[in-house]
């Protein structure tokens, strides 16, 4: 079992390292690392998301009950929940409030979790990595792009109210290429495969391009552990997790779907927040610190989950 956490965690943490290993080398710099991650946000990850929420198949969606519903609203949940403590309870601004909260409530399912579920789940994973996908990028982007929007109206668009700054956020890539998959299956018709085929190329870069800038980031920034790193590992890696648990008791979820939803919440935190604060010019450091420890530790506590639920 060891082996297979190993297998999905250490390629990001690998990915991560090269990029820490080609700057210290000075073959890139901040530059270059950000021109990596507006490659990923603007062309690689919209695609990825287009292909990945285009093969979901929306009978198995609309049948999932207190499964769903316990993924869908914890996933949004834990995200609110964590901006507003941010922003009102420790007075972060609403750009460093909206990444903690990011950070928390965006588990690398896309990425880890097919790895991880379909090995322990089969085929029957894809539901859970399919609900915690639409979640994030049909539900929460739009709202992070929303609120950058309202916090760097310079970068993210220059609109005086929030009806501006919404559209902004629809007009990103990585914000509307998942609403139209989404909208395409909900329509029942079949995606073209020239289409899909040709989106997938550039789409499976995303993950290996984006943790490779991440360590550009962190060697340039160097880690570092402050209480908002700890604070967001901790909630991200064992809190998390562990309310899900607690859901999927209250629900009555069968011992298979509880164990889903707990390793479905345990995954370490996506690199999307690096990728944004690089582009706004805030929490770079905090960020790539954040991805980085959240990913190694999840080697642990995700292995600690898998026994503890078996």
């Amino acid at each position: 079992m060891l082996e297979i956490i190993c297998g999905a965690i250490f390629p990001i943490v690998v990915s991560m390292m090269l990029g820490y290993l080609g700057a210290s080398m000075g073959m890139f710099d901040r530059d270059q690392a950000t021109a990596i991650n507006r490659m990923v946000l603007k062309f690689a990850l919209p695609m990825d998301l287009f292909v990945g929420i285009s093969k979901i198949d929306r009978v198995q969606i609309l049948h999932s009950g207190s499964f769903a519903a316990i993924i869908i609203f914890w996933m949004i949940g834990s995200f609110f929940i964590t901006y507003w403590i941010s922003r009102f309870v420790f007075k972060r601004s609403v750009s460093l409030a909206t990444l903690q909260a990011l950070a928390i409530g965006n588990p690398s399912v896309p990425f880890v979790g097919s790895a991880v579920l379909g090995f322990l789940f089969g085929g029957k994973s894809a539901l859970a990595v399919s609900l915690a996908s639409l979640t994030i990028n049909v539900v929460l982007i739009p709202v992070v792009f929303f609120l950058l929007s309202s916090d760097n109206k310079g970068i993210m668009g220059n609109g005086e109210n929030w009806v501006s700054h919404l559209k902004n956020a629809l007009k990103q890539p990585v914000v509307l290429a998942p609403l139209c998959a989404f909208i395409w299956v909900l329509s029942g018709i079949p995606i073209p495969r020239l289409l899909d085929i040709s989106f997938v190329m550039l789409g499976k870069t995303t993950g290996g391009a984006a943790m490779f800038a991440a360590g550009i980031l962190l060697f340039l920034m160097k880690p570092m552990i402050n209480k908002m790193v700890i604070t967001s590992v901790f909630f991200r890696n064992i809190a998390a997790p562990m309310v899900a648990w607690g859901l999927a008791i209250a629900a009555h979820l069968s011992p298979f779907y509880l164990r889903e939803a707990v390793l479905t919440f345990a995954m370490p935190s996506a690199s999307v927040i690096v990728i944004l604060s690089n582009q706004i010019k805030k929490g770079e450091r905090e960020a790539a610190s954040t991805v980085f420890f959240s990913t190694v530790v999840s080697i642990f506590t995700m292995g600690a989950l898998i026994a503890l639920t078996s």
